[in-house]
């Protein structure tokens, strides 16, 4: 079945299996977003006061520098463009399995942030930066 949206695009209910956190870029990533900036802010917290100690390469002023970019500012664009790029080329919205694969990828770099001190260095940046690699080529290739 076919449904043609007020914006004029043409959809199908292929991926209607989605919960509605799946259905546009904005829901995973902005909740993710704020989820994660208030839990590394309680680590970077007890990292400074010496009550948490977490198996990190990076000193906890680094790290907290780190983890916000790469998690919390990767999280915000990627919500932001997931959602705005459809809206300004008229394309489909990335939803579904492939939101969830992005979504799955980006908690992937979450957990190497946390680890860095147990993996090699050579994973966590492959890991941080095929995020917004991918991110960027599914922007491109959506039109």
């Amino acid at each position: 079945m076919t449904v043609t949206t007020d914006a004029g695009r043409k959809e199908t209910n292929a991926s209607s299996w989605a919960p509605a956190i799946l259905s546009y870029g904005f829901r995973p990533f902005f909740f993710l977003a704020a989820l994660w900036a208030g839990l590394a802010m309680i680590a970077w917290i007890g990292q400074l006061s010496g009550v948490l100690t977490l198996p990190i390469m990076l000193d906890p002023v680094s790290w907290h520098a780190k983890a916000f970019l790469f998690g919390y500012l990767s999280a915000v664009l990627a919500g932001f463009l997931l959602t705005a790029v459809p809206n300004w080329t008229g394309g489909a919205p990335l939803k579904g399995w492939p939101l969830l694969g992005l979504v799955l990828l980006w908690l992937a770099g979450r957990v190497t942030d946390l680890h860095t001190a147990d993996l090699p260095a050579v994973v966590v940046a492959c890991v941080d930066v095929s995020f917004p690699l991918i991110l960027g080529s599914g922007l491109i290739t959506s039109k």
